[in-house]
């Protein structure tokens, strides 16, 4: 039966992406999903299995999970991922996003990523910005500090207000 299920989901793959995944080359400037409809984990990993290289990932609005960005530790580099809106991302994803120290910009905003989350991230010495949400009225101050900390360098964009910090 599992065999029947992943042979129907190949085919919906096929009939939904196949001319595209055709086309797809092993190094991005810019690669762009937003304007796919329910475009999702299954539709990621079928379009990526060629992919080797990324500047800039558009993920924003697409119904990825945190599945999808485990699939990018196996990529050369990534160094832009902007994943605004993607609802299906949580702080599971944090140890994935750990494993890509090429990454330079991260735009996790309305996401389900929290700034509890955002602390554990480790390892992306080449991070430049940070973009995420705070769920309103949470006071982060304490949390931004200990986030500028880790990351003295990137500049930590909250709710679309960039933050300053005492030097």
């Amino acid at each position: 039966m599992a065999k029947r299920t992943q042979a129907k989901l190949l085919k919906k793959l096929q009939y939904r992406y196949g001319k595209m995944a055709a086309k797809m080359e092993e190094y991005y400037h810019q690669l762009d999903f937003r304007g796919l409809d329910d475009f999702d984990d299954d539709g990621f990993a079928y379009l990526m299995e060629k992919v080797k290289g990324i500047e800039m990932l558009d993920l924003n609005e697409t119904d990825i999970s945190n599945d999808s960005i485990q699939l990018l530790i196996r990529l050369e580099y990534v160094k832009e991922i902007r994943a605004k809106g993607c609802q299906n991302l949580d702080n599971d994803c944090i140890p994935y996003l750990s494993q890509l120290p090429s990454l330079e910009f991260l735009h996790l905003k309305y996401t389900q990523v929290t700034i509890d989350g955002l602390l554990q991230l480790i390892g992306l010495p080449n991070l430049k910005t940070l973009m995420f949400s705070a769920e309103e009225g949470e006071d982060i101050r304490g949390k931004l500090l200990q986030l500028h900390a880790k990351f003295p360098d990137c500049e930590l964009v909250v709710d679309g207000k960039v933050q300053h910090f005492d030097k």
